[in-house]
């Protein structure tokens, strides 16, 4: 299992259908197939762009080594295990595990001081004016958390190994490198939960079957409960789960912001009907939900109807 799929846990926290694809190592490509994902991949121009970036920027990371991180080293050297001392090494293929999973990136490229191990990524998408997309990175910095936590369990001493990495990107709209410090502890931090939750997690038994495939694979899944969310388009379930998400009327649909304010109300209808003084609240918890949702419901009513509905659930005049 590549970096990104394993980050794709911090994507979908406390999502047990999530957990048990994972937990099962599920192949994606069945999957996928199975319920009519379109397939994923970059376009040629992207894939050549990436390609020559990735070459220019292998050729300056002595330079963005030494300024950002201190470290002196003439190149990069190639290694089959875990290096040692100081200078600048690329792994290819490493066979890593993070608890219970395979780890597999195609190749980790780290920066030592004789001390500390700091991984080295280089990424594509541009820095500019010396900002990045917010998005992009933070799923660079998920992806190097599972990269940081598989080389812990590998090391003699996991300390050794730094949560603070190297991030290399095209400056503007250039393919000049720029390097950046992406220090990803909170999210080394959050991984350790996320797999402590999958560790405990009882496969179904149809899950246990090898070669799964197919509608077969897709009933399996769909019997686990989802946790539909904001993180839920980097999952290959997405499709799946908005349809599901969709037909049930869950308010998730609408988004985490509206799921957290309706909290144990978990479907539109119900939510509407408390927003509209139609159902009476059963307790405390969703009488505070009913209050909420008749503020918001009277500030869209004079917004964009010019009247609204009172906090009592009670038309306003004009």
């Amino acid at each position: 299992m590549d970096p990104r799929r394993i980050a794709g846990l911090l994507d979908t926290p406390g999502c047990r259908r999530r957990q048990v694809l994972d937990a099962a190592q599920v192949d994606l490509g069945l999957l996928a197939e199975a319920i009519g994902a379109p397939p994923g991949g970059q376009s040629p121009y992207a894939r050549e762009r990436d390609g020559t970036f990735t070459h220019l920027a292998t050729a300056r990371l002595p330079e963005l080594v030494g300024r950002h991180l201190g470290i002196d080293c003439d190149g990069a050297v190639e290694t089959s295990e875990l290096p040692v001392g100081a200078g600048l090494w690329v792994w290819r293929s490493p066979k890593l595990r993070l608890g219970g999973l395979p780890v597999t990136p195609e190749q980790i490229v780290l920066a030592g001081d004789g001390k500390l191990l700091h991984p080295v990524e280089i990424r594509s998408y541009a820095c500019l004016d010396g900002h990045a997309d917010p998005t992009k990175v933070a799923g660079t910095a998920r992806e190097l958390a599972v990269v940081v936590a598989a080389l812990r369990q590998a090391a003699p001493v996991p300390e050794r190994v730094s949560s603070r990495c190297l991030l290399v990107l095209p400056r503007n709209f250039g393919l000049a490198p720029v390097g950046t410090l992406l220090d990803v502890a909170p999210q080394v931090r959050r991984l350790s939960w996320s797999l402590a939750q999958l560790d405990a997690v009882d496969l179904p038994s149809a899950l246990r079957l090898p070669q799964l495939a197919g509608d077969t694979l897709v009933n399996a899944l769909t019997e686990v409960e989802a946790r539909f969310g904001d993180g839920c388009p980097s999952c290959p379930m997405y499709t799946h789960c908005r349809q599901d998400a969709e037909r049930s009327g869950t308010v998730a649909r609408a988004g985490g912001a509206a799921a957290n304010l309706c909290g144990p109300v978990g479907t539109a209808v119900h939510a509407l009907a408390l927003a509209h003084g139609e159902r009476a609240p059963s307790g405390e918890a969703e009488q505070a939900i009913s209050d909420e949702l008749a503020r918001a419901a009277a500030a869209y009513g004079w917004a964009f109807g010019g009247s609204g509905l009172a906090v009592d659930g009670k038309r306003g005049a004009r």
